[in-house]
């Protein structure tokens, strides 16, 4: 994700970086609904990588849910956890 698509999703302007076919982190440029909220926007900008990588699981599990059309949790596991 580049420094301007990063800021733009942070101002709630996402928008698909079509050079790179790179999603904002919340898939939000591609699925409007799915825009995080200004405090978790402003979150993941500060966070450290290991917080982001989590975060973007969250993100992740979101928009699988909301494809699948399934309002239930989706858990993403990292390779080598067992996690139930």
């Amino acid at each position: 994700m580049t420094d301007s698509q990063l800021q733009a999703w942070l101002r709630g302007e996402p928008y698909h970086n079509r050079e790179r076919d790179e999603c904002c982190p919340d898939f939000s440029c591609c699925q409007p609904h799915l825009l995080a909220s200004i405090e978790v926007r402003r979150a993941f900008v500060l966070a450290d990588e290991s917080a982001r990588f989590a975060m973007l699981g969250n993100f992740l599990s979101a928009a699988i849910a909301d494809h699948c059309g399934n309002r239930e949790r989706v858990h993403i596991v990292g390779e080598g956890r067992n996690e139930h």
